[in-house]
Formats: C-alpha cells, structure tokens, sequence
C-alpha cells in the first residue's frame, strides 16, 4: 500500500457540494499491491478533504497529517465501540436515552483501555480485556472504585 497526497484551491476541484469558507483542499490517493499473484487488482481510492486555511499557506505534508488526525477519532473510539459492542446495530427510540448509553460505552471502553492488571498486556484488544473483566467480576468493580493512573 502507497499514500501520496497533494494539495490544490477549493475552486479547482468544481464540487457540488457549495461548502462556504472553504479555500484549500486536500487529496489523497492510497494504492494497493495484490498480496499474491492472481488477486484481482483493487483500483486506488482518492479522498478529499476540505479547510478553511488560504491555498498555499499549508504544505501538502501538513494537510495529509490533520486528515490523517480527524480520523484517529474513528478508528480509535468509534470503530472498536462498533466492533466490541456492535453499537451500530443497536437503535434507541429515545433519543437522550441513546446519548447516555454512547456516552457509557465510550467511558466503559476508555476504562478498558487503560486498565492494568498482572494477565492483561498493554497492547491487548479491547474485547480480550472487556472478556478478562467477564472472568474476574472482582476486579472490574475494582476498576470502577479505584482512581486510574494517567
């Protein structure tokens, strides 16, 4: 896999999209190498991103970065949130109700995350912890009673 990235004025790329204050845009274009001969080629995907900083006053390096950062968000909380507690699938009629839920899973997987514990490795997926806790209820309540360390 390959990523390049490049940046050009808002006006050029001529989007529908009439987003207001926008002024530079950012491109990047991720390529893929077939992992054994025979695979069908998968084209490459280009993403535009979109900021208000004047065209010119950012460097392409730069732009890639903060795309790259908006995203750790998604991959960090939301995607393990999604794929731990299938939260995407869950619907809730009442809409506050379905605040305070998201609002516990995040701080339930943020709690996870940073738990230590003598058979739990630093680098170990969230749902090996969340099954670790399943296992020894006592130290998940534990966690929830003891300050954490930063």
């Amino acid at each position: 896999m390959a990523r390049e990235a490049w940046a050009m004025d808002w006006d050029e790329l001529r989007t529908p999209l009439g987003l207001p204050g926008q002024r530079q845009a950012v491109a990047t274009r991720t390529s893929f190498v077939a992992l054994r001969e025979g695979l069908p080629p998968k084209p490459p995907q280009v993403r535009f991103y979109a900021t208000s900083a004047p065209a010119g006053q950012l460097e392409p390096a730069r732009l890639k970065a903060l795309a790259r950062e908006h995203w750790k968000i998604e991959n960090s909380l939301h995607h393990v949130k999604d794929r731990t507690w299938l939260e995407d699938r869950h619907w809730v009629a009442n809409r506050r109700a379905g605040v305070i839920v998201a609002m516990l899973r995040s701080l339930a997987c943020c709690l996870v995350r940073r738990a230590g514990g003598p058979a739990l490795k630093r680098r170990r997926f969230c749902p090996a912890r969340i099954e670790y806790f399943n296992q020894n209820p006592s130290r998940a309540l534990k966690l929830l009673t003891t300050p954490l360390r930063l």
